[in-house]
């Protein structure tokens, strides 16, 4: 048995990162970029007006109420501006090009207009005042993003705006999912009685949907040795992470220990030191990841947090690997026995953290309303309302 650092830590220095492929800038959102992307030109490209206004020459402003004679306009997109000449003013809107000659742009509620002349009651000007200079964002030819960047949507407006279409990323994993257990009716099913209606499957999927991981390959077996290799080799020979959910305790019909080994898998270690989740399995077969996580639905579910969900990102190039993790007041006190870390359901609320009531780990309603997990140490067994725990927060 390990304990839940060590469980991280073996976790993620087995996890590789997959192979990298071309994908179309539109279709990477959530994906990490696998290579430096340098700006093939600047941003802006031209000098823009930040403002609507009026560009000018600021050493033409000598006093408030300056007036000069008001020439054209410059709209957004225009490409053919003569040049500025002093004692002229030039009509401009946001984001239009600035003249050849203009040194800054005055935005119009500081401007009066009478007879083609702009009166411009501001004084001093200053050089370059509204105006976004070539390459402010960023010049042409230096380092835009970096690899391991992780691509939300405003990378890729970014990238976008620089004319980037297709880029180098990391793989994302495909993952297959496996669901053990002669009790379990599939949805749709009719329940009689011993039945239950199997919900892990649909748990796992969309957790794994959350995390951009769409395609996710379901198999199910019946509490047998043969058909739990069988439906195992099958998920083995086309994805890179394969999840077993249920079959791996100490009972007479669980064969997901024995039907990994069966595989090919080596064990890296089974059971960690937490509640729930302790019936937990990581093994490896060559860059396949095999996760056996426990039936009991909460415990499936802190397991994929905690554990399966970090060897997703680092197999993605992400660099942040862990739920995001913070120090709050606990809102109540709270204590355990024994020789095992807790993990507990939990919301956050004004500032603190709520300990949901069914923390048991058949309970999945809790889950429903949680929005944090929080972990105790065994070190820390037993806290007053108001102590600092650790607190993780979940994806949303």
């Amino acid at each position: 048995m390990v304990t839940v650092n060590e469980a991280k830590h073996l976790i993620v220095t087995q996890a590789a990162i997959l192979p990298t492929e071309t994908r179309k800038l539109g279709d990477s959102v959530g994906y990490v970029l696998a290579e430096n992307l340098n700006a093939p030109l600047s941003l802006p490209a031209f000098r823009q007006s930040s403002m609507d206004g009026y560009a000018i020459l600021h050493s033409d402003i000598t006093a408030l109420g300056t007036g000069l004679k008001l020439k054209g306009e410059s709209k957004a997109g225009q490409t053919d501006l003569e040049i500025l000449d002093s004692g002229l003013a030039m009509r401009i809107f946001t984001g239009a090009p600035v003249p050849d000659g203009a040194t800054a742009v005055v935005m119009q509620e500081h401007t009066r207009i009478e007879n083609g002349m702009v009166f411009i009651d501001e004084f001093p000007v200053p050089e370059g005042k509204n105006v976004r200079r070539i390459g402010q964002q960023i010049m042409a030819g230096t380092v835009a993003l970096t690899a391991g960047t992780y691509l939300s949507p405003g990378g890729i407006a970014f990238l976008q705006g620089l004319g980037i279409t297709d880029i180098q990323v990391c793989r994302k994993p495909k993952i297959g999912l496996l669901i053990t257990g002669d009790e379990l009716l599939k949805p749709g099913e009719v329940m009689v009685p011993g039945k239950i209606f199997e919900s892990n499957s649909g748990m796992l999927a969309a957790a794994l949907k959350q995390e951009g991981l769409g395609e996710v390959e379901i198999g199910y077996a019946a509490d047998d040795l043969h058909a739990t290799i069988e439906a195992l080799e099958k998920l083995v020979e086309k994805n890179d992470i394969v999840l077993a959910s249920g079959g791996i305790s100490v009972g007479d019909y669980d064969f997901v220990g024995d039907a990994v080994k069966a595989v090919g898998a080596d064990t890296v270690f089974y059971k960690v030191r937490q509640k729930p989740g302790k019936p937990l399995l990581f093994a490896k077969k060559h860059e396949k990841l095999f996760f056996a996580l426990p039936g009991n639905p909460a415990s499936s579910l802190v397991c994929y947090y905690e554990y399966v969900l970090p060897a997703i990102r680092k197999m993605t190039g992400r660099t942040d690997l862990f739920l995001k993790a913070l120090q709050l007041p606990i809102k109540y006190g709270y204590a355990f026995d024994g020789e095992r870390d807790e993990f507990l359901k939990a919301s956050i609320a004004d500032d603190h953290v709520i300990p949901l009531d069914g923390q048991e780990s058949f309970s999945i309603r809790s889950f429903a309303l949680a929005d944090a997990i929080i972990y105790l140490p065994v070190t820390q067994n037993k806290v007053a309302a108001g102590d600092l725990v650790e607190v993780h927060l979940l994806p949303f």
